[in-house]
């Protein structure tokens, strides 16, 4: 917990018993299951920010089968070819349930690894992978790790501050960025949206060197239907799906879908 810092005035974190403070004498329980909340009051939109339950446990039970292991052993992939050998501080922002930061941390045993999510359901459902990992509620805008600390940050489908990115990592560190491309999920978009718009990803690029910028593409066959429900509830597009289109439920089964990212590491 060494690259921890306070979220009020960044300051770092000690570890006092079974509390972290900082010299300012602001101070955070840990959990009793081993996470730490530093989310603040002011930094969240509502009292249960990020996914729901219903979700998360979606979220859960698809990656736990293995269809987006694609996407972790790509991720894995490029931060071996370009971490030195030095220990690795890494950050995975958006962590959710804990699935890819679990994999990133049996692919790299002996380095510090921390999770953030800002939703504390996710958070607490990670700490069942493993305690080694340094579990965090807390906010991408608001990331409560000390300057230029970390080696790494991965962003896996979702949302990064740009700022917040360049104070947290070391000069020459690496952001790990995955995006959906406009055909990942196309087969759901089909069946739920009257029109299929074709977005561009201009906004989604980061003002950093671009190191590798590739696209992923695979299509995964769901082999029922709870599997292509967990999929689907996963996704915004669950959420989108208007009352006069939610028959299209009632006639999902097994179900061929198409993974379709871009992977983009980039140098700060």
């Amino acid at each position: 917990m060494q690259k921890l810092a306070c979220p009020k005035c960044h300051l770092p974190l000690q570890l006092d018993g079974k509390s972290l403070k900082c010299e300012n004498k602001h101070t955070y329980d840990i959990a009793k299951q081993g996470y730490i909340n530093l989310l603040l009051n002011q930094d969240k939109a509502c009292n249960l920010p990020g996914d729901n339950k219903e979700s998360l446990l979606c979220r859960k039970h698809h990656l736990n089968k293995g269809y987006y292991d694609l996407i972790a052993q790509s991720v894995i992939d490029t931060i071996k070819e370009y971490r030195d050998e030095t220990p690795m501080h890494l950050l995975d922002l958006g962590s959710g349930e804990g699935y890819y930061t679990y994999k990133f941390k049996q692919a790299f045993p002996n380095d510090d690894l921390y999770g953030l999510d800002i939703s504390k359901d996710g958070v607490a459902m990670s700490t069942k992978y493993t305690k080694d990992i340094c579990w965090i509620v807390g906010n991408s805008k608001n990331i409560p790790i000390q300057d230029h600390s970390l080696d790494f940050i991965t962003a896996l489908f979702t949302v990064v501050n740009v700022d917040e990115l360049k104070r947290c990592l070391k000069e020459g560190g690496y952001v790990v960025h995955i995006t959906a491309n406009n055909h990942h999920l196309i087969e759901f978009k089909e069946v739920i949206y009257e029109e299929v718009k074709i977005k561009s990803d201009e906004f989604i690029r980061l003002p950093f060197e671009t190191i590798i910028s590739k696209d992923i593409k695979q299509t995964i066959h769901l082999e029922n239907r709870e599997d292509t429900l967990n999929l689907l509830k996963m996704t915004p597009h669950f959420y989108h799906i208007k009352k006069e289109r939610r028959y299209v439920l009632d006639e999902l089964e097994d179900f061929d879908v198409t993974i379709d990212i871009k992977l983009t590491l980039y140098k700060v």
